[in-house]
């Protein structure tokens, strides 16, 4: 396929360009005298070229591709900076989706620079003790009686301060960090879940979140299991909050750990419902006990009346599916009345409390409410 795929590239560049296989597969495509416009237009033409299916050994086969583009003298002027930087473009356009083209800025530089940072100095922050986990608790609306809480991630790091997880979790997941950092996490959770029952304060269960990546480990299953065991928490306390990206891009292997998880009587909830995909499909094809309205749904009401009408859709949807109902974000009376009045759930926000550190949580629960999970 390889080969055919170069002979169509090849033939599709004009007398001035030359193409080269770069790695398994990535292709490079050298053009003498051709300005930024040029580059933009051959790239483009590429991308063209591509879309056209190919006959390989009477199998008919789609090809997609992405195009990283930098351009002398305004992006380099040898060719080991050109070639990086090149790279650095392609980097972007496929996280960006596929079929792209991205043309090399310095912000794509300082992003790389970044990536590396983060990467380095993560590896170091789970030896030492850099991690931390925050608690943000979630109640029950019509009681308001404590039921639970979410464990969040935090990195102290020793001179940039607290470093928020939307600024690392992607290079955790890029690199397989997350999946040890995950672990580490799933720990820490289940050992305060049992700490706080313990204390007297009741039953708690906490919610984890699991990203894509982390399914990929084919001990995450028994990993799970095993934390649970030599934390002595039982298996209805560990709730695993999933992504819709990652129901969305489900294997079958997927589906049989998810399956294996519920089997131990795991809560799984389907976090951010709403901003992702064709979400009630998921409902119906996967073992999901709550439904997780995201917070960018709860933010306007009650001035957005779309707002509103999406999310008690939801919930009277939801429940008859038999499913719970937790809403995210909670930062004012009216959306709490709202959402009551709607008969939603659970609720967490800031209107309750804001995420706590793991070392003070004890006491700051204690001012709560307690109910047993349902």
């Amino acid at each position: 396929m390889l080969i055919s795929l170069a002979r169509r590239l090849r033939n599709s560049l004009s007398s001035g360009g030359s193409l080269a296989r770069f790695a398994s597969n990535e292709f490079a495509v050298l053009l003498d005298d051709a300005d930024l416009e040029t580059g933009q237009q051959v790239a483009s033409q590429l991308l063209t070229t591509l879309d056209k299916p190919m006959f390989v050994d009477n199998q008919l086969i789609s090809v997609t591709g992405s195009v990283g583009l930098a351009c002398a003298p305004l992006h380099g002027r040898d060719p080991q900076t050109l070639m990086r930087n090149a790279g650095l473009a392609l980097h972007k356009a496929k996280a960006n989706g596929k079929h792209q083209v991205q043309v090399f800025t310095e912000a794509l530089n300082a992003e790389a620079s970044y990536k590396l940072f983060v990467e380095n100095n993560l590896r170091r922050a789970l030896t030492q003790n850099e991690l931390d986990v925050f608690y943000q608790p979630k109640l029950c609306l019509r009681s308001g009686r404590l039921l639970g809480m979410e464990a969040l991630l935090r990195w102290n790091h020793p001179e940039k301060g607290m470093i928020r997880p939307d600024q690392f979790i992607s290079v955790a997941e890029e690199t397989g960090l997350i999946i040890p950092i995950g672990k580490w996490i799933a720990r820490q959770a289940c050992r305060m879940s049992r700490q706080l029952t313990a204390a007297g304060l009741g039953n708690l269960q906490v919610a984890i979140n699991l990203s894509p990546k982390q399914f990929s480990d084919p001990d995450l299953v028994a990993s799970i299991a095993t934390i649970l065991k030599e934390e002595q928490l039982p298996a209805n306390l560990l709730e695993l909050e999933l992504t819709e990206g990652l129901l969305l891009e489900a294997t079958e292997d997927t589906r049989l750990q998810l399956d294996q998880l519920k089997s131990f009587g795991l809560t799984l909830a389907m976090d951010d419902f709403g901003t992702g995909y064709s979400s009630l499909s998921y409902l119906k094809k996967f073992p999901i006990d709550i439904i997780k309205i995201d917070r960018s749904f709860i933010h306007e009401i009650p001035d957005n009346q779309d707002d509103m009408e999406i999310t008690s859709a939801v919930i009277a949807m939801a429940h008859n599916l038999k499913l719970k109902v937790v809403a995210e974000g909670i930062e004012t009376a009216e959306q709490l009345a709202f959402l009551r009045r709607h008969r939603c759930d659970v609720g967490q926000g800031y209107l309750f409390d804001r995420p706590i550190p793991g070392a003070e949580l004890m006491q700051r629960l204690k001012r709560y409410p307690r109910g047993p999970i349902a």
